[in-house]
């Protein structure tokens, strides 16, 4: 046996005996995220437009004139879509927030629909009017909201719960500790919930919290009925 027959055989049994005091490779860790769930429900869902209108300083001043014992008429101007202004009707209801302070909202009513069409920005002027007294102002922009339609028996999930990925939106439905990915085509969006056209039906479960961390197969534990949903969705070794 010459010298470098006999060199590459110890390289090789060194290395061996290096490998047998070490145990066996760590396997990867496996994640199970905690999630919570909801249940699909059907309801109807009203369709809701809105526009951001503006009062005027001189309204602003009447409604707030000192000398008047009760506060006068106030108006907001609302620039709406022609589609959308052409929906509308005289005497129906405008929900109005101000940006002042978004927590405080008033309803009033629409007093004239103007019929020329701004060609800029297609557009039609909707005057709505809050009756004399009302407890309500604002000075600057506005935001006013009217319901053109309700979807009937439309299935809602809380909007939470629908996840957006490059091939579209997806929701995830709990299969004992696992889920499966459902594509779905989404519709009308109102209060923290989202219409479902396709690809879940009302009274499947899907998962709230947790389920942007979610994918094909993931393992989940569901938080038990009753727990916080705002504590955020964390993933823990198995």
């Amino acid at each position: 046996m010459n010298r470098l027959t006999l060199a590459v055989l110890l390289a090789g049994l060194a290395v061996l005996a290096t490998g047998c005091g070490k145990k066996e490779a760590d396997k990867p860790v496996e994640k199970v995220v905690n999630v919570t769930t909801a249940v699909a429900t059907k309801k109807d869902l009203p369709i809701v437009e809105s526009a951001m209108g503006s009062t005027t300083a001189i309204g602003v001043a009447q409604a707030l004139d000192p000398n008047s014992v009760h506060r006068r008429a106030f108006s907001v101007r609302l620039p709406f879509p022609e589609h959308v202004a052409r929906q509308l009707r005289i005497g129906q209801s405008v929900q109005l927030t101000s940006f002042d302070d978004a927590t405080r909202a008033a309803t009033a009513r629409i007093r004239e629909i103007r019929p020329s069409l701004n060609s800029s920005t297609q557009t039609m002027e909707v005057i709505a009017e809050l009756p004399a007294g009302r407890e309500w102002y604002s000075i600057g922009s506005v935001r006013g909201e009217v319901v053109v339609g309700v979807h009937r028996g439309a299935t809602v999930v809380p909007e939470q719960a629908v996840v957006l990925r490059p091939a579209g939106a997806v929701v995830y439905v709990p299969q004992a500790n696992i889920v499966k990915e459902h594509p779905v085509q989404l519709g009308a969006q109102r209060n923290g919930e989202m219409e479902i056209l396709t690809g879940l039906k009302a009274g499947e479960t899907v998962v709230v919290d947790g389920a942007g961390m979610l994918s094909d197969g993931a393992k989940i534990k569901a938080r038990e009925t009753g727990a916080a949903v705002a504590t955020p969705a964390v993933a823990e070794k198995k």
